[in-house]
């Protein structure tokens, strides 16, 4: 049994290719889709509920609503009780061959480092605009990520580079992560956090996702080159937030899994969010030292300047 986990939000507009997709996948497990609705007023709910009438599907409704994609995926892993998890957004559409290569690298990750390791596995995407046209073949490119770092817990504390949508996590993971705390910046990224920590990711090169960019999107694909540089130079403002955001999560991070953390992960954990409080040059030498940088030197170069 593999449960998938959607979150919905008056996403009536393209949920039917959404779910159309998710049954095109052929998989040999039982398929068993989750959703939750953070209280739509449109016609999503009607959909939804014409979707379990014929499927192996149940909803969970939200008892206060909009409650936010946080709260809503950590809702929705409470409620997960199978072997495997995907995660899945309302507006995406899965290629056909999402679910069967994703179970193929986690059973690969698991025969290597057993089945009782968190294990989270993801996938570059496909850009497209609303209406499925393709405007980048791989979203890593796009936005010109790194799924390979050496250091994957500085990295990770810095920028995240796994994308919610591609998600395949095991139960000891699931269990791991929940509740995720409304200080997380992002379900995935805390996701992410608790598989560098405690367990391993695993990326798969090919795209599993057609990531649907439209004007509603809580995240979108802001497209790496000049343009976006001299955007975000324009708010230094706004960066210095992001970063405060990061430092933010790295303490509930800390604080939440505290007694099962090593001294070497908490040193990680306290160096960087101690290091707004260093001058310069102590700043520059322990995000070397440490690894907490991003892929690219402008992006390293913006934030040594504004944390």
């Amino acid at each position: 049994m593999i449960d998938v986990l959607l979150a919905t939000f008056n996403g009536s507009k393209y949920l039917n290719d959404l779910l159309r997709s998710i049954l095109n996948n052929q998989s040999p497990h039982t398929m068993n889709v989750v959703i939750y609705d953070d209280g739509s007023d449109d016609n999503t709910l009607d959909l939804i509920n014409d979707f379990v009438k014929f499927n192996q599907a149940r909803l969970i409704n939200s008892i206060v609503s909009n409650r936010g994609v946080i709260s809503s995926f950590s809702s929705l892993l409470q409620h997960s009780n199978s072997k495997f998890a995907f995660l899945c957004d309302q507006d995406d559409v899965w290629l056909p061959q999402k679910i069967e290569i994703s179970l193929k690298k986690m059973q690969a990750m698991e025969a290597k480092y057993g089945q009782q390791t968190p294990i989270l596995v993801h996938t570059d995407l496909t850009v497209v605009d609303q209406n499925l046209n393709v405007i980048y073949p791989s979203l890593r490119q796009y936005q010109n990520l790194d799924p390979y770092p050496e250091k994957l817990l500085p990295r990770l504390l810095v920028q995240n580079f796994v994308t919610g949508c591609t998600v395949l996590i095991n139960k000891p993971l699931k269990d791991l992560v929940t509740p995720i705390p409304p200080e997380a910046i992002m379900h995935d990224w805390w996701i992410a956090l608790t598989a560098a920590a405690f367990g391993k990711i695993a990326y798969i090169p090919e795209p599993s996702v057609l990531y649907r960019q439209h004007q509603h999107n809580s995240i979108g694909a802001k497209k790496w080159g000049m343009n976006y540089i001299l955007s975000r130079l324009k708010n230094l403002k706004q960066i210095r937030l992001d970063i405060q955001k990061t430092i933010i999560q790295a303490q509930k991070f800390r604080e939440t899994f505290y007694s099962q953390l090593t001294l070497e992960q908490l040193d990680i954990l306290d160096t960087y969010i101690n290091l707004p409080n260093q001058e310069w040059r102590i700043r520059k030498y322990k995000m070397i030292e440490k690894g907490y940088y991003q892929f690219g030197k402008l992006k390293n170069l913006g934030f040594l300047f504004c944390i």
